[in-house]
């Protein structure tokens, strides 16, 4: 007796298959937010003009004042993305936590060739100003959706 084999294709919960990401029906490329690998604060991030390798210095998720407001001369964010597709603008805002004000913010504009490109950057804010003591957050966000969101906490001594 003859058994008939059937092909089974395996389908993600979570959405298309990477190949067919950030594709409309006719196949044409159309931007979407990437996965972002990293979202590193800093003092200062360092990129080697031959290597172009980043070097970060002075890591911190938090800092300690003894005057308010507390104001961080330059404040470095820095961002490691892929699987986007497209050319999109990003966002990368601070707001407090009760309220959602919004204290800064930055925007660029990025530009993937293909989903396995990883794209590094940085936003740096000058005299980074946190009006109280209490818990921030640091928010990328690209096309209405917030991809990644950093807590921050500023502590009062």
């Amino acid at each position: 007796m003859a058994h008939a084999r059937r092909r089974a294709t395996l389908t993600s919960l979570d959405g298309p298959a990477r190949a067919d990401r950030g594709r409309d029906i006719e196949g044409l490329d159309v931007p979407q937010p990437p996965e972002v690998l990293a979202m590193i604060l800093c003092d200062q991030v360092i990129t080697d003009v031959e290597s172009n390798k980043k070097s970060l210095i002075g890591l911190f998720d938090q800092v300690e004042t003894v005057a308010l407001p507390c104001v961080i001369h330059e404040l470095h964010i820095y961002l490691s993305l892929t699987d986007g597709h497209g050319t999109l603008p990003v966002a990368l805002a601070c707001v407090t936590v009760d309220e959602g004000e919004q204290l800064f913010r930055g925007e660029a504009e990025i530009e993937f060739a293909g989903p396995l490109q990883v794209i590094e950057m940085h936003f740096v804010f000058p005299n980074a100003r946190f009006p109280r003591a209490g818990e921030y957050r640091f928010q990328l966000s690209a096309l209405g959706q917030v991809l990644r969101e950093r807590r921050f906490l500023v502590t009062y001594v």
